[in-house]
């Protein structure tokens, strides 16, 4: 998985994804499996994007039988157990408690009655996965097994609680990876550092787009049957820079906060907190914990003042300000009002806006990304034509490379550099390595990755102290 510009602007491409995250990452792997032409470009890093901001769950769908919304259900349900199946090595199932209080509709009885109706819905949620990574049914727990389970837990007006079990996905980063490269073994060609600044039409049909060289500079245009545009935020620039009417979806700023250590341990737990559900999860020896949103014109204040919810939400937990290493960061798509989408879309611009050759997707969940990558290519290959494909597969194909990278230190990071297209500290330390995920990395790896970055790539001292201090804005910003 290396990258050649020119090997990417030489020829026409059947398809070619616009956006480096996990929803462009699925959809180029989708694409390439089918057989077709497939290009990948990023204007960025890969994942270095909202895809970074991850609470590392994999939802079954359990909120969507609160809205009744019974086909997101089904869709959360087989894209956790697709999961499961083709990342096995980084997906495992995860428990899920809520303490109950009370009785009525947020009671124990209620709470055991629609996560039974869960399981009922969902008999297929284990088919095809290994053993040890099945869904088990869930249960209700007794006031006093919730409190063998919490020691500290407030017990005045528990009830008992609700156990069901979703998953967890250990290195988001690294899923991450084993989409991208599946896409680049099976022939799709990627790029990161090439930003789309427009996209190429002749009259209403989009032909390619038009890139921006991150690492040389230039402009040069890349040729393609179909444009995927999978860039979250950044799509209604791409669309009025192009001509074509942006969506208006109003953004949401979300966050997680990454703790140095885990209240918890086994399984994760959910408590209300001013009307919404937040989730503390242990995740390796740490934990996280959200997830807040607010007007990202309010983000800040919005994400100090997260620190109460948090303390309202989980007392027992004693969370301190020091406890919170990092903060996890990004955009979702919301609707006016504040509300956020449930559901991701894919957006056929030659039937909304008569502009052939161009498909959008609009991306809620990370958990469902292959399932919205594969509903935008069953539309590709009939926007194509006469162009034969495979049947999608990429729901039972395991990711091979979808596991952490293992060796020394330095061997891993020359691994980044020149498999992954690590070009930068922070690509290594926070996207590739792992190193950066849960706060600042130890200083003596630090030194590792990027004394052996400066032997690979050449820098100089002076590049050395600016990646540094750029990785530094990045884990602080």
């Amino acid at each position: 998985m290396r990258r050649d510009l020119g090997q990417l602007l030489d020829r026409e491409h059947d398809v070619l994804v616009v956006g480096g995250g996990i929803h462009g990452a699925a959809a180029a792997w989708d694409a390439a499996q089918r057989g077709l032409g497939t290009a990948l470009v990023e204007a960025a890093d890969f994942g270095s994007g909202t895809s970074w901001n991850s609470l590392k769950t994999i939802h079954g769908g359990l909120r969507h039988l609160q809205r009744a919304d019974l086909p997101g259900l089904r869709e959360s349900m087989r894209e956790r157990r697709a999961l499961l199946r083709i990342a096995p090595e980084l997906v495992r199932p995860l428990p899920f408690l809520v303490p109950t209080y009370g009785h009525g509709l947020k009671g124990r009885e209620a709470l055991a009655a629609a996560v039974r109706l869960n399981d009922l819905l969902t008999p297929d949620r284990s088919g095809g996965v290994r053993e040890d990574r099945r869904i088990p049914a869930s249960r209700a727990l007794s006031r006093g097994e919730v409190l063998a389970l919490l020691p500290g837990l407030s017990a005045d007006g528990l009830t008992g609680g609700v156990e069901w079990t979703d998953a967890q996905v250990e290195s988001s980063e690294r899923l991450l990876m084993g989409f991208l490269h599946a896409a680049s073994a099976a022939g799709a060609v990627l790029a990161n550092r090439a930003e789309a600044v427009a996209l190429e039409r002749d009259g209403a049909r989009v032909r390619g787009v038009r890139l921006r060289d991150g690492v040389k500079g230039g402009l040069a245009v890349a040729r393609a049957r179909v444009v995927v545009v999978a860039t979250g935020p950044g799509l209604d620039g791409l669309l009025r820079e192009s001509g074509i009417p942006p969506r208006g979806i109003p953004l949401q700023a979300a966050w997680n906060l990454v703790l140095r250590r885990s209240p918890i341990e086994g399984r994760a737990v959910g408590a209300p907190s001013r009307g919404r559900y937040l989730f503390l999860v242990p995740w390796r020896d740490r934990a996280i914990v959200g997830t807040g949103y607010a007007d990202p014109d309010a983000a800040e204040a919005a994400i100090r003042s997260f620190r109460e919810d948090v303390d309202r939400a989980f007392p027992w937990a004693a969370i301190r300000e020091n406890d919170v290493t990092l903060v996890h960061r990004g955009q979702v798509p919301g609707r006016h009002g504040g509300a956020l989408f449930t559901r991701s879309r894919v957006i056929d611009h030659e039937s909304e806006d008569g502009v052939a050759g161009l498909l959008s997707l609009v991306s809620a969940k990370y958990t469902t990304a292959r399932g919205v990558a594969e509903q935008a290519l069953d539309l590709a290959v009939r926007r194509l034509g006469g162009r034969r494909a495979a049947p999608c597969r990429t729901h039972v194909t395991e990711l091979l490379a979808a596991r952490p990278l293992e060796g020394p230190l330095a061997e891993r990071v020359r691994h980044a550099v020149h498999e992954e297209m690590a070009g930068t500290l922070s690509d290594a330390v926070l996207r590739r390595l792992d190193l950066g995920t849960g706060g600042p990395p130890e200083p003596s790896d630090l030194e590792t990755v990027a004394r052996t970055m400066a032997e690979e790539l050449g820098w100089s001292v002076e590049r050395v102290r600016d990646e540094k201090r750029s990785l530094e804005e990045a884990l602080h910003g």
